[in-house]
């Protein structure tokens, strides 16, 4: 079969690789779709310098199961969730699976395939039954994941004024799902050329976009003097603005990654104290919520398929993923489908 490799800085190829047959516990699936993360992007730009698979959000077929397998079967339509948590841990045991990441996964293993492939060997945990909805839609389930785990970290209550730091797939979705949440007013943070990006904001409910490459936040007049939730989905720099923006009791939500001197923030512990604030981490491993995902899909809250902007075979997946790196106008989500 077919699977692509990267290699940072950009540098991806197709090759040819042998399928191992699959153990007991684990589900051989064609690869449908596969949507590119924001970290794929991290990691090729300067995350690798060795050759390695990759690609976490996937939907696809389930081309044949372990004899210990039952919970789905072939020719079931699967997304997969990128980690689940070890259901014999003590923190699953005393009903707290969202503290536990370390179940069974398909990430990097040795020798091992990933999502940008033709087929894919998962342990049968990490497989969550769909239908109702194309591959494409699906293969952002893992993300749309991501948007509900921070937006439910966040702690949205009814008539909240909410801001979004990061316009992304995940901030548009988080956006999104503030408004289903009961926000009276959404904010979001943008560059302002980012076109595409902020046309869906607008059709999605985002009141008032803030353009940061042309104006400081904290000089950002809100109806309310502030915020009182923050979701923020860009660098761990903009905790500071964040806080500064804050109403009195308000919530901080992030999840954005930045390494090395970029993962430092420092801010005034003084007015984080006076305005009572609450800074929380939104990490979506183990991967949760896909049913509830699919739903909001299915339903219509979270439109998905108005996020996919550019989508490519496999074959094609060294040009089209630099154009797509390129085009910070028009791109939004990239999407490989596989016939």
């Amino acid at each position: 079969m077919k699977a692509a490799f990267m290699k940072s800085p950009f540098e991806f190829e197709v090759r040819d690789v042998n399928l191992r047959n699959i153990k007991p516990d684990e589900v051989l699936v064609k690869v449908k779709a596969c949507s590119v993360c924001g970290h794929d992007m991290i990691l090729a730009a300067s995350g690798t310098d060795k050759w390695q698979s990759f690609g976490h959000e996937i939907s696809g077929v389930v081309e044949e199961v372990g004899n210990l397998v039952h919970n789905v079967k072939k020719g079931d339509k699967v997304v997969l969730e990128s980690g689940t948590f070890d259901r014999y841990s003590d923190n699953s045991r005393n009903g707290r699976v969202d503290l536990d990441n370390k179940g069974p996964n398909f990430w990097m293993k040795e020798g091992e395939t990933m999502g940008f492939a033709e087929y894919i060997i998962v342990p049968n945990e990490v497989c969550v039954k769909f239908d109702g909805i194309s591959f494409e839609e699906a293969s952002i389930v893992e993300p749309l994941g991501v948007a509900l785990d921070l937006a439910k970290t966040a702690s949205i209550k009814l008539n909240n004024d909410v801001l979004v730091i990061g316009l992304g797939p995940i901030g548009l979705m988080a956006a999104k799902l503030a408004r289903a949440m009961g926000a009276r007013k959404v904010y979001g943070c943008e560059f302002s050329y980012s076109k595409a990006k902020l046309e869906l904001a607008k059709k999605w409910g985002i009141g008032e976009l803030i353009y940061t490459d042309k104006q400081k936040l904290n000089e950002f007049k809100f109806a309310r003097g502030g915020v009182d939730r923050v979701l923020i989905t860009a660098p761990p720099r903009t905790i500071p603005d964040a806080i500064s923006v804050s109403n009195v009791g308000g919530i901080i939500a992030f999840l954005g990654i930045d390494y090395g001197p970029g993962g430092l923030v420092t801010f005034d512990s003084n007015e984080f104290h006076v305005k009572k604030l609450q800074l929380r981490s939104s990490f979506a491993s183990p991967a949760l919520y896909f049913p509830e995902c699919i739903d909001l899909i299915k339903s219509g809250v979270v439109n998905t398929k108005e996020l996919i902007t550019n989508t490519f075979k496999l074959e094609d997946i060294n040009k089209a993923i630099n154009e797509f790196k390129e085009d910070k106008e028009n791109g939004i989500k990239a999407v490989m489908i596989n016939d």
